[in-house]
């Protein structure tokens, strides 16, 4: 029967020799690594005037040429990084150019290989690889590989972001996108991000895509159509706006909120009193973002509405125009009692005027004298009390 002594001393032999294995396995990473380090020092200065070559001639209307001799398989991984380098830095023709000199090394034919790899990782690694060498031919087979990637799998991004690299046309990116909004939620700025990796022309993609009748298409649409800032008008929005997916309706508000073509006095009526208190806030801070004047008293009874942030934005939006404006908050002072719009159009007015209190510091132009006691005087005159601001004047 073994004794306790015993089994002490096989548990300590064990975690020693654990231990040194450990060790002995760190001890050989760290001169693999310190090798690799030194074939990239070796490879950097044997190519080194190749390097300065590819970043002058990278305008030149003719072909980039490939190394001069024999290149190993390892100085074409190094110099593969190098390239990978220079892409990421040029943009344009110089870009171009660079994609091309990959072909004419055979490391995109390499990288497809790999992609049909067992392993795993290697796969991703390809992929990673291809994107950033722009390869229309990976194309299909990473639409594969992304269609076998579960929810969980987080390489999905990775095969995901190379497909928008090397699109062929809108349909690899449709594909693409259609696939990461089925896997997972909350994606859509991701994918408009990696849709603005592509090299193909993606402003007419977004307007398509919110005509779409797949709603998550539509949100990527919205976001798109968003970032990249469309001049001409898009009828569709109008519509979107009467949806029944709430985060369609939001956007598609939004978008309408930053254009005042969208804004018809029917429009602005409709929103101000839409059940969606997230439109409700989007129009009353458009309002006063655009100047719109007239709308004074939609804003002031805003001020009163149910939700928080409604209340906030119309304050806020009638400090934005001028006296009018300022002169409604006071007025809801007078006018009301001790009730939410009155209290958030008290803590508007005093924190407007301790903002103008402090534009006076200094030697302060007329403009902004003028201005204080405009506002000064409004408050005084609506509400015949003082807050601490005025107190701190007046001392």
């Amino acid at each position: 029967m073994q004794t306790p002594l015993a089994t002490a001393i096989v548990f300590v032999y064990t975690l020693s020799g654990i231990t040194v294995l450990g060790l002995l396995a760190l001890f050989a990473l760290k001169l693999r690594n310190l090798s690799a380090e030194k074939q990239a020092r070796m490879c950097e200065e044997k190519y080194r005037d190749y390097f300065v070559y590819l970043q002058a001639y990278g305008e030149e209307e003719e072909r980039l040429k490939v190394p001069y001799g024999e290149v190993t398989q390892k100085e074409k991984q190094l110099i593969q990084k190098k390239l990978f380098e220079l892409m990421e830095r040029f943009t344009g023709v110089h870009r171009q150019k660079l994609i091309q000199l990959c072909e004419d090394m055979g490391l995109v034919a390499h990288d497809l290989e790999r992609l049909r790899s067992g392993w795993k990782w290697t796969r991703v690694d390809a992929a990673y690889n291809l994107g950033v060498m722009r390869s229309g031919q990976a194309a299909p087979d990473l639409l594969v590989l992304l269609q076998k990637s579960g929810v969980n799998d987080p390489s999905l991004f990775i095969f995901a972001r190379a497909i928008a690299k090397c699109a062929r046309d809108a349909e690899d990116l449709r594909q693409m996108a259609e696939y990461v909004v089925r896997m997972k939620k909350n994606v859509h700025q991701l994918i408009v991000d990696m849709i603005s990796d592509s090299q193909l022309d993606t402003t007419s993609f977004y307007t398509e895509w919110i005509r779409d009748k797949n709603p998550e298409l539509v949100k990527i649409g919205l976001i798109g159509f968003a970032v990249h800032a469309q001049l001409e008008l898009e009828p569709g929005l109008s519509r979107l706006a009467l949806s029944a997916d709430k985060e369609v309706r939001i956007k598609a508000v939004k978008l309408m909120c930053r254009d005042i073509r969208y804004l018809n006095d029917q429009t602005i009526k409709d929103f101000l009193n839409h059940k969606d208190w997230e439109i409700r806030a989007l129009i009353v801070k458009a309002i006063g973002a655009m100047q719109l004047a007239d709308y004074v008293p939609a804003l002031k009874k805003a001020v009163g509405d149910a939700n928080w942030w409604v209340r906030h934005h119309s304050a806020r939006s009638l400090t934005q125009l001028q006296a009018k404006g300022f002169s409604a908050l006071c007025d809801i002072l007078r006018e009301e009692g001790s009730n939410p719009k009155s209290e958030m159009a008290q803590q508007i007015i005093q924190e407007e005027l301790e903002k103008a209190e402090r534009s006076l510091g200094g030697e302060p132009s007329t403009e902004k004298l003028l201005d204080y006691n405009e506002k000064l005087h409004l408050y005084r005159k609506s509400c015949k009390k003082t807050i601490s601001t005025v107190q701190a004047m007046e001392g």
